[in-house]
């Protein structure tokens, strides 16, 4: 098998180490990463290879070990709702497999299109609005299989939810973006897939909104997700009616009952009177998330306090940016065409709402002088300490950590 410009040996049952891309098989792993080790040699874990140029604005020059050949499913409970999967398996493989059950793994999927894969969604750990109702991924891990930089491999945590073996490690794998170990194996939490789903997208004045927001919080409503939309992405989805200066939230409702759905729409309604338009949407829409950025354009993954969002909208509308933000979270992605100047004062902005922006993708027009994909994090220092016990030689991901 070839990938890029490596062969993998599987006749020979190793795995070849010139420079580039290499597909092992979790026998091979440990070996292969122990010979890296002792010679000092850099390299990179992958699945897919779809998001791997994100926060990485300079192309990775040393090996790339991916998982992607590793995409089984090992185990499912249905009645214990919970599933073992390799790192390498695609999440839409895994979510068609879960429907098949009348479950899912309840997780945003990567945006900007393009496959992506388990350990990713792991080794990433973002979160967006299914966050509101399910938590985020790092709370739906609940085992991890992986191994070290000297080939040594490790388990953290369980296949039952109320293990807890591990789980300060576990917690430390999520989000450390591969900068730690690599990911072979995944237990994960899943839900029952609700079988009716209505969403919604209510426009109106910044006083209704804010109002209506303040009702939604204290209501009895369960929405899946509750998601603040730019006036940018309202449009670019072709939502008529909205006004300049009007506020976008979408409420997304997911039951078992169509009877249920029904009832929180009646309640959902009764409250915006004349003063808030409601536009049913066909489906959960991907379109202005759901591509690659054009040339020209950034990929941002943001967060702020809640209550602030509605600020962080109204301060970020002339720039013409597509997001969307979790009402109760404060958790989003946006992208659009930037100067460098106004993603750093993006950037400032964010941080005096006690947030962060994370440049998940910038133009080829910054390099060679690229902004920093992550900001200096408090923690830093802790998180370098961590990173040199467990990668003395710093031979994983280039030896840095995220916000390092």
């Amino acid at each position: 098998m070839v990938l890029g410009s490596l062969a993998l040996g599987r006749e020979r049952g190793t795995a070849t180490t010139s420079r580039g891309w290499l597909r092992p098989t979790l026998q091979e792993v440990p070996d292969l990463l122990r010979q890296f080790n002792v010679a000092r040699q850099p390299w990179r874990p992958a699945g897919l290879g779809g998001h791997l140029h994100w926060c990485r604005p300079v192309p990775w020059d040393g090996q790339v070990v991916s998982v992607a050949a590793n995409n089984r499913i090992l185990r499912h409970s249905v009645e214990d709702f919970t599933v073992e999967v390799e790192a390498g398996l695609p999440l839409s493989w895994l979510q068609a497999a879960l429907a098949e059950q009348g479950q899912w793994l309840a997780v945003d999927p990567p945006p900007a299109a393009g496959p992506g894969t388990i350990g990713g969604l792991v080794a990433r750990g973002l979160s967006a609005g299914l966050r509101h109702r399910y938590l985020g991924i790092r709370d739906q891990l609940i085992g991890v299989g992986f191994v070290r930089a000297d080939g040594v491999t490790a388990k953290a945590g369980g296949r039952v939810v109320k293990n807890v073996a591990g789980y300060d490690l576990m917690r430390l794998l999520c989000g450390s973006w591969g900068s730690l170990a690599l990911l072979t194996r995944l237990t994960m939490r899943t839900y029952p897939m609700p079988s009716q789903r209505r969403h919604l997208l209510l426009c109106g004045a910044q006083e209704t909104m804010l109002q209506l927001r303040q009702w939604l919080l204290r209501s009895c409503l369960t929405p899946e997700r509750m998601d603040w939309w730019s006036l940018a992405m309202a449009r670019h989805l072709g939502c008529g009616g909205v006004l300049e200066g009007d506020l976008c939230l979408v409420v997304s409702l997911g039951s078992i009952s169509q009877d249920a759905i029904a009832a929180q729409e009646q309640a959902l309604a009764a409250q915006l009177g004349d003063s808030i338009q409601m536009h049913p949407l066909a489906n959960w829409p991907q379109v202005a998330l759901g591509r690659p950025p054009a040339l020209g354009e950034w990929l941002l993954h943001l967060g702020c306090r809640p209550a602030s969002m509605v600020q962080l909208m109204l301060e970020t509308s002339p720039t013409g940016l597509c997001w969307q933000a979790g009402l109760t979270t404060g958790l989003g992605y946006a992208v659009g065409a930037l100067t460098v100047e106004q993603v750093l004062r993006l950037r400032n902005c964010l941080t005096t709402h006690g947030g962060f922006l994370t440049i998940l993708v910038q133009p080829p027009a910054t390099i060679p002088s690229p902004l920093p994909p992550w900001q200096r994090q408090p923690a830093a220092d802790v998180m370098l300490a961590i990173k040199h016990a467990l990668d003395p030689y710093g031979v994983v991901s280039g030896g840095g950590v995220p916000g390092g």
